[in-house]
């Protein structure tokens, strides 16, 4: 292995080019609502109510501090989120490698390699999903799993660095509840391996579940909407629907990492794995069967799983074993040469490499469409499917968004679950959900009319119209301009009518 790649340059190298990432990028549609949400929520909008979204309260809530530095400097609050992130990063990879030095000794170049691929793993490789919510909960977990991988019977780890290991970990649980199996499943290996539950009983297995506990008891105080409005919007309509089996299994990052974990396992054979390896190896499938469960096949969702188990192909090329062996076998030399090293360096390609550092709109030619018609800082609306026809083109143009919802998403979600609904009750709720997105979306744009409204395409137009709820929503706008099939309906104040050129 080259010595370079344990260099502090070369670390030094791989900051700079995440830095220059996100420079040369910026924050995905995402990220960019949930700034949105949180600075309504700053500015005294009620959660659930007056702005919403399917998911809990930390989604938005973790960047209310960004808001309010960004506030208080006049700067970009994307800056400012960037910046934590990276701050957070360095706290989250420094905690850990504290913890992990109560563990197996390593070699110092060893420790150099593990930072540098730490680095490269959580800093340059998530490239568009950077901020998602998955980025933030893996930084906030890895300290958590670092405890999981010291053998208690070690040098004695403090207490209270448990304690802040455990508080992480019940952060990225707040974020899904689904996080919770990357940490249950390599406490259950252990605990399985060792043929002892006294490890399920350690203090940081206690904070976190305090901290997801308290998180709960603190929504049903300060976020009573959520139970009352989101949550059955989640089980209802967001929850079952999940994409195509067969498309989540042949075109999403799946594949991929089914690969490296048979990979794993076939380079893996005959060895007794370490703690830290063993422990990466079933966070990431924690984190697997997070991705399958939410059924969605979103790269962002998928992050997690393939960071964790490249770090535990790190692990394992770095000689992380329990027992040695008299040598490498040749397909563990070979599997690592053709399969692991090239994955790791393809990392960043999976995640976006192209769309970030070439800022790559999420609809090509959009923002400067809608640009062209609008007026400076304008109020903009969406009648599309998803958030990133709005998002984060509203933040580009120091736009106001109108609406409480990010798109007209829950609409479109009933559309493609009424075909499969066989209850008459369920289908009662569906027609009664998209009933009320819809008059949702009428109301909000006649209490604070948008100069511009984004139209996902004529067929989305010409159903939203033909609603009862939403007929003549378009009344006071003209098409102004398109984009490819997506249409930019503006505000004429003095007319009357709408028309189609």
């Amino acid at each position: 292995m080259p010595a370079a790649l344990s260099s502090a340059w070369f670390g030094a190298a791989l900051v700079a080019v995440a830095i220059g990432q996100q420079l040369a990028g910026h924050l995905d549609c995402d990220v960019s609502w949930f700034i949105t949400f949180a600075e309504k929520f700053v500015d005294g909008r009620i959660p659930y109510v007056e702005v919403s979204d399917p998911n809990p309260p930390a989604a938005f809530l973790v960047f209310v501090p960004a808001v309010l530095i960004a506030r208080a400097l006049q700067v970009a609050t994307e800056a400012v989120v960037a910046a934590m992130v990276f701050v957070g990063a360095a706290a989250s990879i420094a905690f850990a490698f504290y913890v992990l030095r109560h563990g197996a000794a390593r070699s110092r170049r060893a420790w150099r390699l593990l930072l540098n691929a730490a680095i490269y793993l959580l800093l340059v490789a998530p490239e568009i999903v950077f901020a998602e919510r998955e980025h933030l909960a893996l930084l906030a977990v890895i300290p958590m799993l670092a405890t999981l991988a010291v053998d208690e019977r070690s040098r004695r780890l403090p207490r209270a660095a448990r304690v802040v290991a455990g508080l992480g970990a019940g952060v990225a649980m707040a974020f899904k509840p689904y996080f919770a199996l990357a940490v249950a499943m390599p406490a259950l290996a252990t605990a399985w391996r060792e043929r002892s539950l006294r490890g399920l009983w350690r203090a940081e297995m206690w904070t976190a579940a305090f901290v997801a506990f308290a998180y709960m008891a603190a929504i049903f105080a300060f976020f009573p909407a959520y139970w009352e409005q989101a949550l059955p919007l989640i089980v209802d309509v967001y929850a079952r629907a999940h994409d195509d089996w067969g498309n989540i299994a042949s075109h999403t990052l799946a594949p991929f990492y089914a690969a490296l974990f048979a990979g794993f396992l076939a380079a893996a054979r005959g060895l007794v794995l370490g703690r830290a390896t063993r422990v990466a190896l079933f966070a990431s499938l924690g984190f697997f069967v997070s991705f399958l469960v939410q059924g969605k096949g979103w790269i962002n969702h998928a992050y997690p799983a393939v960071a964790f188990i490249l770090f535990a192909w790190t692990f394992l090329a770095l000689g992380d074993r329990a027992a040695r062996t008299a040598r490498s076998t040749g397909a563990k030399e070979r599997l690592i040469k053709f399969l692991f090293v090239p994955a790791l360096v393809a990392a960043p390609a999976f995640f976006g490499i192209f769309e970030q550092v070439s800022d790559r709109e999420e609809h090509p030619g959009l923002l400067d469409a809608v640009a062209r018609v609008a007026p400076p800082h304008p109020r903009i609306a969406a009648m599309a499917s998803g958030l990133d026809f709005g998002h984060p083109l509203v933040r580009q143009l120091g736009g106001e968004w109108v609406g409480r919802q990010n798109a007209l998403w829950v609409t479109a979600l009933v559309g493609r679950l009424l075909p499969s609904a066989a209850s008459p009750a369920y289908r009662e709720r569906l027609e009664a959900y998209r009933r009320d997105d819809l008059e949702a979306f009428a109301q909000d744009v006649r209490a604070l009319p948008p100069d511009v409204v984004i139209v996902e395409d004529a067929a989305t137009r010409e159903f939203v119209l033909k609603r009862a709820e939403t007929a003549g929503v378009l009344e006071s706008y003209r098409l102004a301009k398109r984009a490819g099939e997506i249409e930019i309906w503006r505000r004429e104040a003095d007319r009357g009518g709408w028309n189609l050129p």
